[in-house]
């Protein structure tokens, strides 16, 4: 056991006795002191829960703002269990009502700011988007190896700071995509729909793209998770 202020990389390089490893990894966070921390020491949080199995939120309250916490945990480890934890017991439904679009529009407009938001949600939450039409701006990105008429669109996000980015996008649909352009930003509409893709190792969003076209980029490129 570790507190936050060691380096969970200096851990993992130490010498230890013969037939020891790391087994898993947990991190409990004080939600009470949580937005202080993140604000001056982010990348200390960061390496905590990059490769966690679980994270979890003690002193937790409704009021706080708890789907900003889950977004700044799953910017950096997609495939952490995060639980949140109250007075009495764990706290669900903490993205109710707080979604800055219109899930029941014919079109879901996702504008630049909403991004980061609109991505954790719709990785947690897939039945809420399965055949929904949405529509936002990206940037393309062309994998090794992909399908000719596939291709990813998404955002670079901040995780911690200026030199720790990551990209942020899902699979796109389209016999538009052999004329896109790596690093083009385009618009894109299209349904969503959900199935095992190798590039995902498992079922995730694939967008059926309709439409595509050249976009401008956005005056911030970047995602930030706050």
């Amino acid at each position: 056991e570790c507190n936050g202020m060691y380096p969970v990389s200096r851990i993992e390089a130490m010498d230890v006795p013969s037939g020891w490893g790391l087994v898993q990894k947990l991190v409990t966070v004080d939600a009470t002191t949580f937005g202080t921390y993140i604000a001056n020491m982010k990348p200390l949080f960061m390496d905590m829960v990059r490769n966690a199995e679980l994270v979890m939120f003690n002193r937790c309250t409704k009021d706080m703002p708890l789907a900003s916490y889950r977004r700044n945990v799953k910017v950096v480890n997609q495939s952490a269990q995060i639980i949140f934890e109250g007075e009495d017991g764990e706290i669900d439904n903490i993205f109710e009502d707080t979604m800055p679009y219109d899930l029941d529009a014919p079109v879901v407009q996702i504008d630049d700011m909403d991004y980061g938001i609109w991505y954790v949600d719709m990785m947690d939450h897939p039945e809420r988007y399965l055949k929904k039409t949405v529509e936002y701006k990206a940037k393309v990105l062309k994998p090794r190896g992909f399908p000719a008429k596939e291709f990813v669109a998404g955002r670079m996000a901040m995780t911690c700071c200026a030199d720790d980015t990551t990209f942020l996008g899902y699979i796109c649909r389209s016999p538009y995509a052999p004329k896109l352009t790596p690093g083009q930003w385009v618009k894109v509409r299209g349904t969503v729909g959900y199935e095992y893709t190798r590039a995902y190792g498992r079922k995730g969003p694939v967008i059926r793209a309709e439409y595509v076209e050249e976009a401008q980029a956005p005056q911030d490129e970047m995602v930030y998770f706050n």
